[in-house]
């Protein structure tokens, strides 16, 4: 008796992401659909027939109906695969919520299960899941203990469906659903799949995270990847196989630079290791000391690569000016421009100043004014 099947979790359908231009929030709300498609093609090459999602298929409990039905859809396409979804705290089941409503207008496709009942499931012959839907946004009940006394057939494969936390996630480090680290020891289980943490994470050699199939955030935590699990008997380990999901990249650096020149050798390092620029979302943060003239390139540098990008977060707090004696050369001629760059460039070099940052910003662009004007080409 074997089974194969496919972990996920956290595909928050629905999320704004509004801290986001429209069009980027778009695309990223699109990638999450896509993730569906991506799931349903990781389960046929691995000849799956399910695909457990455990929690948060929706990011909120209230969303437009033609955004609820969208993922259904997409999962009624791929008919060679049994859903499983599970209710998480985006989207718990309770009276007149989501599922509730799913359930009365019979919108479920036939090979979509809602998994809204704490009780053992035959999923296939001797293969039992036990599903934890939660009901609150929080508790401070573990919701899988029920699966210790779930009675299941002598010798059945149990595997375990919950969303909550082995581990704090806020920062005072309590967990708002609390699951206990040793629940397959516990419950017999020969997996416990689990939701919630947004990455790929072992907890043990029966308990995993699979993390969000399309990553939602600047953390190098494994999010962008399915778990592919097989599992060849009750007391046998299961064989878990990370797989990639993403459409796109989310990347966080810090970046140590003297000229614009590192920021092209930047792109190309970017092209190699992650694919097309237009998949990447780039949070960087640029240290190290440059001169006025090197600022404004590495600005105009980084206007070029945002451009590439799918999206593009920079942070200049950390580049120090060192203005040299050139920089100034033009502005020497203005009179007063000379004097307020000065007063800039004391202001930006004062490390005690709360607003040494925006002088740095004011002098590099009163530099690129004055540039122009000597070049006749707009700042």
């Amino acid at each position: 008796m074997t089974i194969t099947f496919v972990h996920t979790a956290d595909l928050q359908i629905g999320r704004s992401f509004s801290g986001f231009p429209a069009d980027t929030a778009h695309a990223l709300r699109e990638a999450r659909l896509t993730a569906i498609d991506q799931l349903a093609a990781v389960a046929r090459e691995a000849r799956a027939a399910h695909v457990l999602v455990a929690g948060d298929v929706f990011d909120a409990e209230f969303l437009a109906p033609a955004t609820v039905r969208q993922p259904l859809a997409r999962m009624r396409a791929h008919a060679g695969q049994t859903w499983h979804l599970l209710p998480g705290n985006h989207d718990p089941h309770r009276a007149g919520g989501l599922w509730e409503r799913l359930v009365i207008s019979g919108e479920f496709p036939p090979n979509v299960i809602p998994a809204l009942r704490a009780a053992p499931a035959e999923i296939e012959a001797g293969v039992w899941l036990l599903p934890a839907p939660l009901t609150a946004k929080a508790t401070s009940l573990d919701p899988t203990s029920f699966m210790d006394s779930a009675a299941t057939p002598t010798g059945a494969i149990r595997i375990g469906l919950a969303h909550g936390s082995i581990r704090g996630f806020g920062g005072d480090g309590e967990a708002a659903v609390p699951i206990a680290p040793d629940r397959p020891r516990r419950a017999g289980l020969a997996y416990l799949a689990l939701g919630d943490w947004h990455g790929t994470l072992r907890v043990s050699d029966r308990a995993w995270y699979s993390g969000t199939p399309e990553p939602d955030r600047f953390a190098d935590n494994g999010a962008g990847q399915a778990l592919v699990v097989t599992i060849a008997g009750a007391s046998s380990l299961p064989q878990v196989k990370p797989v990639e999901t993403a459409t796109y990249t989310w990347q966080s650096m810090e970046l140590w630079l003297e000229s614009a020149a590192a920021l092209e050798r930047l792109e190309t390092e970017l092209r190699a290791a992650s694919g097309p620029l237009d998949r990447i979302l780039l949070k960087l943060t640029l240290t190290g000391t440059v001169s006025l003239t090197e600022r404004a390139a590495i600005e105009a540098g980084l206007e070029k690569l945002g451009a590439a990008l799918r999206h593009g977060r920079h942070d200049l707090s950390k580049l120090l000016l060192r203005p040299e004696a050139s920089d100034f050369a033009n502005l020497s001629r203005y009179g007063v421009l000379s004097d307020i760059a000065e007063t800039l460039r004391a202001e930006a070099a004062d490390s005690g100043n709360p607003e040494a940052n925006v002088a740095a910003d004011a002098l590099t662009r009163l530099f690129a004014y004055t540039s122009a004007l000597e070049t006749g080409v707009p700042a």
